[in-house]
């Protein structure tokens, strides 16, 4: 069996082992070693990465009661220097922590007690089991969680049977039989856990709420601890900092430029859109024609202002017909509308057109469209449909 260093000591990170087996299974390659600081998932911590000598652990899980180091290869047998990514196991004993503080709190203060717990890679999240939390119930919690950090309070474990574990004031009974490891957090937390801790609660830094939603019959509350709440106000006041410049009003100001923002921007979308139709109407009133055909080759416009053309077009000359294409890069769409003083079909018209190409074509009597066409193949349609216009009058 392994022995576990990262129970024994959370700050070691380099140690010696020995690779007592290797194997492969659904996960991977894995290597077992004889001692480990390589905490393996669980409890909603995720695992330690590191190396084993020069080889990559990516993982680290508990199967079949072994621990097992995943690797890109399999890793023979011998003794090795192992270390794990500190950063990344100072991240998680950080929020883990942080977690441990924030639910002892939400229970002792306000009654709410954790349903489960999520350390991700961005964001940490516990769900409490209150239908609905205020912000001032969020706000004193916080302060509350700040106050303990601030006090430097020890952060302690132990070892103890399932029944001395049972005679204890835990905060639910303990998940494991046989012997339990608790951690304490001194006059505040005493939990059964079996995750990785801070010493300190001083080492913690702080602790920021930064989102809080309904989750089924309870809470999900989004909050981060130590490094990553600093990345998160550094990112908040870059974000800020730059809203401030290109809005021209301080930060407490921001919300209101925004919403002026938006609002002009919205007026002008109208007054854009109300131009863009007359312009349509007037351009459909003067398009050059062919006898009965208006062929046109248009580029740069949205494809709705060309469909809506169409119709337009032939509204105004009701005995004619219409096809618009429409180049988009080594693409075609084509357009086609007939006037109603017009025989014919248009979506036959431009089914007999694709008879011999790869595009799809849809509709009905009076209009119709075709995609997924070669735009090198233009002339081609154009002449079919000239063809097949004239075979219609």
């Amino acid at each position: 069996m392994t022995e576990k260093i990262y129970y024994q000591d959370v700050s070691v990170h380099t140690f010696e082992a020995e690779v007592m087996a290797a194997g492969t299974d659904a996960n991977g390659h894995y290597v077992i070693l004889d001692r480990s600081c390589f905490y393996p998932e669980g409890g909603g911590q995720p695992a330690d990465t590191g190396t084993i000598g020069e080889m990559e652990v990516l993982d680290v899980q508990v199967t079949e009661g072994e621990i097992r180091h995943y690797t890109p290869q399999l890793l023979k047998k011998g003794r090795f220097t192992a270390s794990i990514h500190w950063e990344r196991r100072f991240d998680h004993m950080q929020q883990h922590t942080g977690q441990h503080l924030l639910s002892a709190v939400a229970e002792d203060d306000f009654g709410m007690v954790t349903t489960s717990f999520h350390l991700g890679e961005e964001r940490v999240t516990i769900d409490l089991d209150f239908p609905k939390i205020s912000a001032d119930q969020l706000k004193a919690i916080e302060l509350r969680v700040n106050e303990l950090i601030c006090s430097q309070l020890p952060v302690q474990t132990h070892w103890v049977s399932r029944q001395e574990a049972l005679e204890l004031p835990l905060r639910k009974p303990p998940a494991v039989e046989g012997e339990v490891r608790l951690v304490e957090i001194e006059g505040i937390d005493l939990n059964a856990c079996g995750g990785t801790h801070l010493q300190n609660t001083a080492e913690l830094g702080l602790l920021k709420i930064i989102q809080a939603e309904k989750s089924k019959s309870g809470t999900r509350v989004y909050f981060l601890c130590g490094h990553r709440a600093m990345e998160h106000f550094n990112l908040l006041q870059l974000v800020t900092d730059q809203l401030t410049r290109t809005l021209n009003a301080p930060a407490a100001e921001l919300p209101d430029a925004a919403v002026a923002v938006l609002a002009d921007r919205k007026e002008k979308e109208k007054q854009l859109k109300k131009l863009t139709a007359e312009l349509i109407e007037m351009e459909a009133g003067s398009l050059p024609s062919e006898g009965n055909l208006i062929i046109k080759e248009i580029e740069g416009r949205p494809f709705k202002d060309v469909q809506q053309l169409a119709r337009l077009a032939v509204k105004k000359n009701p005995s004619s017909y219409v096809l618009f294409a429409v180049p988009e890069s080594e693409t075609l769409r084509l357009v086609g509308a007939k006037g109603k003083d017009t025989p014919g079909n248009m979506t036959e018209v431009f089914r007999k057109m694709m008879e011999a190409a790869a595009g799809n074509a849809g509709g009905n009597e009076e209009f119709a469209q075709a995609g997924g066409l070669s735009a090198a193949d233009l002339d081609i349609y154009i002449t079919a449909f000239r063809s097949l216009i004239k075979d219609i009058t």
